[in-house]
């Protein structure tokens, strides 16, 4: 399937949809126990999601050339994202191989980095080079105090790793898999480049009831009623799944121009809906015609999460475009996500804690944190047997 194909037979779900008053859904209703809520099941889950599964660190787009570096906090773990002169990417620990100290902030261009404390400096494949007053460190081998490479994979506009270091290497065809690689690949974002330094948001709730506040947009026409409302039907959604990721699509309310038009006169469909990718575990990507929106969905605490918010605009822009695409970002940072989703993130997190209720509810019509709750579940489910098998 090409681009445009794929793009018209999205369109075409979501006018069904519209006419008919109704939305892709599942077959039965999914209830989930409050306890993977608990602090007692926080630390597996951690480890089975965050520690032992590829995540995505960031867009290709945040190291645009060679001799470029980006750093990410993901977790608790500080990165050092590199890109040298021949244009190999790599994920380094950032931090000092003599006293643990954080050697680098944000994004930028440079071939080395030195530890503000005493000047240990590192080249971009992480080797130490320079050690002030070498003399004093006989006995040491430099060769082993290079910075601690990560796995790391890149593709599709994507740069995705593993928080722990060692282990078999990360292939990002298999981490998609053949059918989203093959669409990311149709989608051609690796060139577009970050609009601002992230941000981060903190927020008061389980990252799992955080991410929950993505995945569907049956809450649009109550909690959003006077933003997003406007701007993008509720209640109407396409679900695919690929694997442990999935796809849901979001129609505008452009697309009611598109109702009496003769397919053949539609043209670019782009600008009347947006792809909206949840890449397991935590990632969500919400792509139009003109940027894509980052959401890394990290748990800093069993009742407490942290999401790292970029933009990527896309090149060649028009001023017009690119001043729409600049002026919609913090609208939807601020007023939607900080001021409503986020919101009733933290209005969530007291009641799932209070003991009074066992489960929570995901209806027919909420297929995609169904898909995300149920492979959460599966992936937790492996780890407590591999611990088993290892302490037999």
């Amino acid at each position: 399937m090409d681009r445009e194909s794929l793009d018209h037979s999205l369109v075409r779900r979501l006018l069904d949809h519209i006419e008919n008053n109704t939305t892709d859904v599942v077959d039965s209703v999914l209830e989930v126990s409050t306890e993977i809520y608990s602090d007692g099941y926080f630390s597996d889950e951690f480890e089975a999601l965050f520690r032992n599964q590829p995540i995505v660190l960031c867009l290709s787009g945040a190291l645009p050339g060679p001799e470029t570096y980006h750093t990410v906090d993901i977790c608790g773990t500080s990165i050092l994202l590199t890109r040298d002169a021949g244009g190999q990417l790599r994920a380094l620990t950032n931090a000092c191989r003599h006293r643990g100290v954080r050697l680098a902030d944000g994004t930028g261009k440079a071939k080395r980095f030195s530890c503000p404390f005493h000047s240990w400096t590192y080249d971009l494949a992480g080797s130490l080079v320079s050690v002030p007053s070498e003399q004093y460190f006989d006995g040491m081998c430099r060769e082993d105090k290079g910075l601690v490479e990560l796995p790391v994979a890149e593709g599709y506009g994507l740069i995705v790793g593993r928080l722990r270091p060692g282990g078999e290497p990360l292939d990002i065809d298999a981490y998609l898999g053949p059918q989203l690689a093959g669409e990311l690949a149709m989608l051609d974002f690796a060139g577009w480049t970050p609009h601002n330094a992230p941000h981060i948001h903190e927020v008061g709730g389980n990252w799992k009831v955080t991410l929950d506040t993505f995945r569907e947009n049956y809450h649009f026409n109550y909690l959003h009623r006077k933003t997003l409302r406007t701007y993008a039907y509720g209640g109407v959604l396409t679900f695919d799944a690929f694997g442990a990721h999935l796809r849901n699509c979001s129609a505008l309310r452009s697309i009611d121009e598109l109702i009496d038009r003769p397919v053949g006169e539609w043209g670019d469909v782009t600008q009347h809906f947006s792809y909206q990718y949840s890449l397991f575990p935590n990632t969500c990507m919400t792509f139009d015609s003109r940027h894509i929106e980052l959401w890394q969905i990290m748990p800093t605490g069993s009742a407490t999460s942290q999401v790292l918010h970029s933009v990527y605009l896309r090149p060649g822009l028009s001023e017009t475009e690119r001043a729409k695409a600049v002026d919609m970002a913090p609208w939807i940072c601020e007023t939607v996500v900080d001021g409503e989703d986020f919101w009733v993130a933290g209005r969530t997190e007291p009641g799932v804690r209070t003991g009074g209720f066992d489960t929570v509810v995901f209806g027919r019509n909420e297929p995609a944190p169904q898909h995300l709750h149920r492979n959460f579940a599966a992936a937790v489910e492996a780890y407590r047997e591999q611990r088993k098998v290892r302490e037999a």
